[in-house]
């Protein structure tokens, strides 16, 4: 009987350290992580909140989940603020996107804005996690040809102009990332042409140069994890 009893309590005990011990789940997380995208119609495009769908149907589960949150402007402050202030479902990490039809801009006031971003989440207890913007190409079809040329006589950006604010500010993040520490969603590496043509790849767009197809979209879901890891801190 005392033998039973002894047996007893050191399985109760074993349950209830079980309970209390922190258990690793996917990818080194103890729970779920709560992960939302800020960005514009690329993000959108992305359908990010089925992610965990598609990786599993992949092989790959994932202890992350992800919200999709548009701001379909450079200047993203409200929103970040009002996603920060959540009372309830506020993220663990925030992923600060911005999209290629911003550039050319006031490259400055852009970076000044980034900055006070990272500071926002960090003081709110939010992993800010920066991405490159997904670079450009010159469109293929007739009638993206056509006002890509146009486009200089009314005052505006062809691709080519485009091309370049969005690599100096692509630059920029990632010398400033590794100045704070941060991660980095490289879209730009995954997408590019090259190392050296650091054009968007012919295949990967819709049509007109800047948004992506289905085939862009597969290439940004096999960088999210690896990406993710590194903000937590796992190695």
């Amino acid at each position: 009987m005392e033998r039973c009893r002894v047996c007893f309590l050191l399985s109760a005990m074993a349950v209830l350290l079980a309970l209390a011990w922190p258990c690793e789940g996917v990818h080194g997380m103890s729970r779920e992580k709560h992960v939302v995208l800020l960005g514009a119609s690329v993000g959108n495009a992305w359908q990010i909140g089925t992610l965990p769908v598609r990786l599993k149907q992949a092989g790959t589960p994932t202890n992350y989940r992800f919200e999709f949150v548009g701001d379909y402007q450079y200047d993203k402050t409200e929103t970040l603020k009002a996603i920060l202030q959540r009372k309830q479902n506020k993220p663990d990490a925030v992923i600060l996107k911005e999209c290629a039809a911003y550039f050319p801009g006031n490259s400055t006031r852009y970076h000044e804005l980034m900055r006070g971003w990272v500071r926002n989440c960090r003081d709110t207890g939010v992993v800010p996690v920066l991405t490159t913007v997904a670079p450009v190409t010159r469109a293929t079809s007739l009638k993206g040809i056509v006002k890509d040329l146009a486009k200089p006589f009314f005052g505006r950006a062809n691709a080519a102009a485009r091309l370049k604010a969005l690599l100096e500010f692509n630059d920029w993040i990632k010398a400033y990332a590794e100045e704070e520490g941060l991660a980095v969603l490289d879209l730009e590496a995954a997408l590019r042409t090259s190392e050296t043509d650091r054009r968007l790849r012919e295949d990967l767009h819709s049509g007109d140069g800047l948004h992506l197809n289905p085939k862009g979209y597969a290439l940004l879901d096999q960088i999210v994890l690896p990406a993710l890891d590194r903000a937590f801190g796992k190695k």
